[in-house]
């Protein structure tokens, strides 16, 4: 289990998806669309939107930035040049993009399925693990281990799309089901000790979610994979992992006054709160 392993950018079923996360799911689940992976008593609502809100950002996805300084941002890393940095190299890539605000709009995958992500939790706070699995049409998980609950329930919220950002979306899925899955293992605790979250818990699954994407998404576009023939795998994915952990401390640092308990991510406002905490993020990679 784990994500550490590097990747130029996601291409289908990327090898990036975490072990427990490849096989588990049948073709049926993953036919689903995005919509089948929410609570049903907001589903409706909020899925009504999604697909204009993808139309909406289509030609945002589909714009070609002027990313130059930003890879040039990341090559000064690679080389260790003096001054070289994530804060600054982070800055280029967000202010090429468009400022925080486009890249939010950019993020139009990131958002729906952070939206579905986080009713899952909703689910599990307000109904329970059993009934929970029962909503997403899962019942035949019950009972079965976390690993494989998680790679159901990831198969049902992030699809295999048609799109890199869609791809870029499941693979964050993966990777923060994977750091939860982890966590529960490691301190002895199942999916049904999610039951009641707390403020902490909350915020790590949401900073999870978005700094796992904002990662993805940021080596995607802005290309370490250009860089690779200047590293080493090993050199590579340590480079990787302290961008990863650079950008988790970021978004922390982005949600540390929100109340994130307050926020309703049912009723249809699971987007907007998303996409909310999106802008908030990369406002803060933009300083």
């Amino acid at each position: 289990m784990g994500t550490s392993s590097s990747s130029s950018g996601p291409k289908g079923n990327t090898s990036l998806l975490p072990s427990w996360a490849t096989g588990n799911g049948n073709s049926s689940d993953q036919d689903q669309g995005q919509d089948s992976g929410t609570n049903k008593d907001s589903s409706k609502d909020d899925n009504s939107t999604n697909g204009s809100y993808q139309k909406n950002n289509e030609n945002e996805l589909k714009q070609v930035y002027n990313l130059k300084s930003a890879k040039g941002a990341l090559k000064r890393i690679v080389n260790k040049r003096r001054g070289a940095n994530f804060k600054n190299a982070a800055k280029n890539y967000v202010r090429n993009t468009g400022g925080h605000k486009n890249a939010t709009r950019a993020s139009a995958s990131g958002v729906i399925t952070g939206a579905a992500y986080l009713n899952f939790f909703n689910g599990l706070a307000k109904d329970g693990l059993a009934q929970t699995l029962r909503n997403y049409d899962l019942s035949d998980c019950i009972g079965k281990s976390t690993d494989e609950v998680l790679a159901k329930i990831s198969n049902k919220i992030a699809p295999i799309g048609s799109t890199n950002d869609e791809a870029i979306a499941r693979v964050a899925v993966m990777i923060a089901f994977d750091k939860l899955c982890e966590n529960l293992i490691e301190n002895g605790k199942d999916l049904n000790s999610l039951d009641h979250l707390d403020e902490d818990t909350l915020k790590n699954i949401t900073i999870e979610f978005i700094s796992a994407y904002i990662f993805k998404k940021w080596i995607y576009e802005a290309g370490l994979a250009l860089e690779r023939n200047d590293l080493s795998e090993s050199d590579a994915v340590e480079l990787e992992n302290e961008m990863r952990v650079f950008i988790s401390e970021e978004v922390r640092t982005s949600l540390r006054k929100i109340d994130i308990l307050s926020l309703d991510i049912s009723k249809g406002e699971g987007r907007k709160v998303i996409e909310n905490i999106f802008d908030l993020a990369y406002s803060t990679l933009e300083k």
